[in-house]
């Protein structure tokens, strides 16, 4: 099996603890020159969809899983079950709500997402960075105030943000996949 040092890792590596796949999510160095560096991680468990932070001593040798990376098309939800089609083999792929968690929210019928799959079973999808997504509902369009003056709107997918007073219903927006904010209109 391999390893790697916490020097080694990478965003979107899979780490095995405690033999449950994990994802890297984020990470971080702190300390300073007259303490001990500290690699703080942001890991996703990807059977419960769980997201923590861990710290990893220098020396600590931790197993990885080799990730497979495949398109699949996102094709419905059933209960709390997530069915996607993978793109080459046409097999479903399912996932439950607990493992989606909030990226729900930007899921989209037959629109194509990256997968990671272990050893033949899904385990997670990937957002981009950002999406473009429609506003259902929001209040007026208002000129008054400054671009600092924000006000809540229900997107597609059921997502609520908060948006400037110039949104109106119907708009199409950029919205942060990871942060869930506005990130400016879209095309």
């Amino acid at each position: 099996m391999q390893t790697a040092l916490p020097a080694e890792f990478k965003r979107g590596q899979a780490l095995l603890l405690d033999g449950v796949p994990h994802v890297v999510e984020d990470l971080h160095v702190s300390g300073t020159a007259k303490t001990k560096h500290k690699l703080h991680v942001q890991l996703r468990n990807l059977q419960s969809g769980h997201v923590f932070e861990r710290t990893f001593p220098d020396n600590e040798r931790v197993p990885t899983a080799e990730l497979e990376h495949r398109r699949v098309d996102y094709s419905y939800v059933q209960g709390d079950v997530y069915t996607f089609l993978d793109a080459e083999t046409f097999e479903e792929l399912t996932l439950t709500a607990e493992q989606i968690g909030d990226r729900r929210y930007f899921l989209k019928e037959n629109e194509e997402y990256r997968a990671l799959v272990l050893e033949g079973r899904l385990l997670d999808i990937e957002l981009p960075d950002s999406m473009a997504m429609k506003v259902v509902e929001t209040a007026p369009v208002q000129h008054a105030g400054g671009d600092s003056t924000w006000k809540p709107a229900q997107l597609e997918g059921g997502l609520e943000i908060q948006v400037p007073l110039f949104i109106a219903p119907g708009e199409t927006l950029q919205v942060d996949t990871k942060t869930h904010k506005y990130a400016g209109k879209a095309g």
